[in-house]
């Protein structure tokens, strides 16, 4: 929890920066937009609103990596506990704590009870972070959730294409009401299938284009137990995922970003938005001191 907190006040700060102080700021999505607006209108930034613009995160162009290759990469990593009949879930990003991955590790054990050669994958979890996710699933599923170390960056599609199914789940909370998933671009350049919870970006998303499954803790299991057993609804979205990949290349992030059109700041307003983010920020560590002894002695 701490970790958290901290990051919220960063994201805080980072905001109150870009907004005092930057001739432009890019969000990801239109409720982004409107936390941005909501950030700095009480210093009476309302006319600095044309500043902000939204432009959606990009994604690289499809590479036709091979999916085969990609199980070989992931079985080499895992020391042969990945199979080649096994269905992959992988679970691209870390292992944070504004991931309900309690939730989501025993709904996925429900369905790894109903078919054994269902496996879950993690990158990048340390040994006490791999206890602690364990201990929320049942000890018959425990040689299913597999950890592995974290991928080179450059050649992290080359392993990813080797799983079946990508799973995103946002605990509740303004993370997940307002992050736009940026790994979810990452699937798009594969055509990866994604599983998800609700959220105002990509949800809208992949239901009307097909190309993943949008549910709930309830219906997870049962949604993870089917896809499972169906290759061909697989491959439908594997190819609705590359259809719909063509709208976030990076190059139409980068038409996007030049047609942008500000006038830089003049000195005068830029020294006041610096001289006032370094009168903002002893306020906001003290609220964050704050929080961390509320939060110490309530857990007392």
């Amino acid at each position: 929890m701490p970790k958290l907190l901290i990051k919220a006040y960063f994201n805080v700060a980072r905001s109150l920066l870009g907004g005092l102080v930057f001739d432009k700021v890019i969000v990801a999505n239109k409720r982004q937009l409107d936390l941005f607006r909501g950030i700095t209108a009480p210093f009476l930034l309302t006319h600095d609103f044309s500043r902000i613009s939204v432009i959606p995160f990009g994604c690289e162009r499809h590479d036709d990596h091979d999916k085969a290759n990609g199980r070989l990469l992931l079985s080499s990593l895992s020391e042969g506990r990945i199979c080649e009949e096994d269905f992959l879930i992988g679970w691209l990003g870390g292992t944070y704590g504004w991931f309900d991955l309690e939730s989501v590790l025993s709904a996925i054990s429900k369905a790894i009870l109903k078919n054994k050669n269902i496996k879950l994958v993690f990158f990048g979890a340390d040994g006490r972070r791999q206890s602690e996710l364990l201990g929320f699933v049942d000890e018959a599923v425990k040689d299913n959730i597999i950890f592995l170390p974290w991928v080179e960056f450059g050649r992290r599609f080359e392993y990813w294409a080797g799983f079946d199914i990508s799973l995103v789940w946002g605990g509740e909370g303004y993370e997940n009401d307002y992050a736009s998933r940026t790994r979810n671009f990452d699937c798009l350049t594969l055509g990866l299938p994604v599983v998800q919870n609700e959220d105002d970006e990509w949800g809208e998303r992949l239901e009307k284009s097909g190309a993943g499954i949008v549910t709930n803790l309830s219906s997870l299991p049962d949604v993870v137990y089917e896809l499972s057993g169906a290759p061909g609804r697989i491959a439908e979205m594997h190819h609705s995922m590359l259809n719909l990949a063509s709208d976030f290349y990076w190059s139409r992030f980068a038409t996007a970003l030049e047609a942008i059109s500000v006038d830089s700041m003049s000195r005068g307003r830029r020294l006041i938005g610096i001289v006032g983010c370094l009168l903002l920020f002893p306020a906001l560590l003290f609220f964050l001191v704050s929080s961390v002894f509320i939060m110490i002695f309530r857990g007392k």
